[in-house]
C-alpha cells in the first residue's frame, strides 16, 4: 500500500469515526471531541486469519463480519478490516461480507508482503498441515507449521503496537510411552511429551510465542484443541480423519473403515465448541488468561465405541452397518499415544464452556445432510 493510500485510509477511518460520534453526542468540546475520536479509532479492530479456507477457519470468519462487534482482550471492538490468508483460496467470493482474501504460502506472504500481518491488531492462526502429513514427511511439516509460525511470531513482534495472537494448539502435545505412560486424565499439571513431529511442531511454537509474549512483544494465547468431529467434506492427511469419517460418510451414504478397536477413548471438540474456544481465547482479558501458557480447551471424552452407537441412535442401524473395523497398526500408533480424558482448571477459571455431547455433534452433522 502507497504512502498516499494509507493516509487516505486514515483519514477516512477518522472521518468515519468523527461522524458516528457526533451523531451519538451532539456538538462536544474540541478537547473532548480529540479524546472521543482517539478512543473511537482504538475501538476499531483488524483481524487477520490463516488457514481461512480451511474448515475452522471459514466458520472462525463467518463469526466476525466487517463491521460487527468483537471482544478482544477484554474489550469490545468494531472489526474494520478482515484478511482472511490460506495457500488455496477455492473461492474469493466465499466468506463474510467485507473479508479481504490474500491467497499464497505463508511463509512466503510475511517475507513479501510482511505489512499485512503488521497492521493487523488481531491474528488468529489456525493454519497448519496435519498429523498425518507432519508424519509422513518432516520437512513438510518443519516449513508448513514450524518455521511459517516462527516467521509469524517474528514478524508480529516487530510491530509498533503488541498485537493479539491467538494459536490455534493441539492435545497432540502430549502423549504417553511405555516408560512414562500418560495418567488416565491429562490436567494442567501433565508434562507434554509428544510422540509425533505435528504434536512436537505445535509445541514449539507454544514456547516460541509465550517468550515473545513475555518480552512484552505480542499478546500470545496458545490453545490447545482436541480432534473436532464431525468435520464436513472428505478424508484429509489427519490420523485423526477418521473420528470425523466414521460419522460423517455413513450419513453420506458411504462405507467407510475404522482403523481402531471400538474400546479406544479419545477426546474431541464439536465444531462449534472448537470455533467458540477460539473466539473465547481472544476475547478474555490479560487479567483473567494470566500468563502465556497454554490452555487445554474443554472436550468431550467418548469411545470409538460409543462413537458408532451415537451415529446409529442418529442414522439407524443400517447407517451404522456402512462401518467396517480393520485396524491400522500406524494410525492406532499415533491416536492411542493420545490423552483419553482432559481435565482444565486454568479453562474453567478463564472462563471456557463445557462443549456439548457427542451426539449432539452428530445430529448437527446429520441436519446439515440431504436426503438422508
Amino acid at each position: 500500500m502507497s504512502r498516499q493510500l494509507r493516509a487516505d485510509h486514515a483519514v477516512t477511518k477518522a472521518l468515519a469515526a468523527l461522524q458516528s460520534l457526533l451523531a451519538a453526542t451532539g456538538w462536544p468540546t474540541v478537547k473532548e471531541l480529540i479524546c472521543n475520536v482517539e478512543e473511537a479509532l482504538a475501538a476499531m479492530a483488524n483481524i487477520l486469519i490463516t488457514g481461512a479456507n480451511g474448515f475452522l477457519g471459514s466458520r472462525l470468519a463467518a463469526t466476525m463480519p466487517v463491521g460487527s462487534t468483537v471482544r478482544l482482550n477484554g474489550r469490545d471492538e468494531m472489526v474494520e478490516r478482515l484478511v482472511l490468508v490460506d495457500h488455496l483460496v477455492t473461492d474469493k467470493a466465499a466468506g463474510p461480507d467485507g473479508a479481504e482474501w490474500v491467497e499464497g504460502d505463508l511463509g512466503t506472504l510475511i517475507a513479501a508482503q510482511p505489512g499485512l500481518f503488521l497492521s493487523a491488531d488481531a491474528v488468529f492462526h489456525l493454519a497448519s498441515a496435519t498429523s498425518g502429513e507432519c508424519e509422513a514427511e518432516l520437512d513438510l511439516g518443519i516449513n508448513a507449521n514450524l518455521l511459517a509460525g516462527v516467521a509469524l511470531g517474528r514478524c508480529l513482534a516487530s510491530a509498533a503496537h503488541r498485537p493479539l495472537l491467538v494459536f490455534s494448539s493441539t492435545i497432540a502435545i502430549y502423549g504417553g510411552t511405555p516408560e512414562a505412560p500418560l495418567p488416565p486424565v491429562v490436567d494442567d499439571t501433565t508434562h507434554p511429551t509428544p510422540q509425533n513431529s505435528y504434536g512436537s511442531q505445535k509445541l514449539m511454537l507454544e514456547a516460541f510465542f509465550a517468550d515473545l509474549s513475555r518480552r512484552g512483544l505480542i499478546t500470545a494465547r496458545s490453545l490447545r484443541l482436541m480432534t473436532v468431529s464431525v468435520r464436513p467434506g472428505r478424508p484429509n492427511g489427519a490420523a485423526s480423519s477418521f473420528l470425523s469419517g466414521m460419522i460423517r460418510e455413513p450419513l453420506q451414504g458411504e462405507n467407510t473403515n475404522v482403523p481402531v478397536g471400538p474400546e479406544l477413548q479419545v477426546v474431541l471438540n464439536s465444531p462449534d465448541g472448537a470455533v467458540a474456544g477460539l473466539r473465547h481465547a481472544g476475547a478474555a482479558s490479560d487479567d483473567v488468561w494470566g500468563g502465556p501458557r497454554g490452555v487445554n480447551l474443554p472436550g468431550i471424552s467418548v469411545t470409538v465405541g460409543e462413537m458408532a452407537a451415537a451415529l446409529a441412535a442418529v442414522g439407524g442401524a443400517d447407517v451404522a452397518a456402512r462401518l467396517s473395523w480393520e485396524r491400522d497398526e500406524t494410525i492406532e500408533r499415533i491416536v492411542t499415544s493420545w490423552p483419553a480424558e482432559v481435565a482444565s482448571e486454568r479453562a474453567a477459571g478463564i472462563g471456557f464452556a463445557a462443549d456439548k455431547p457427542f451426539i449432539e455433534a452428530v445430529r448437527d452433522f446429520a441436519a446439515t445432510v440431504d436426503g438422508r
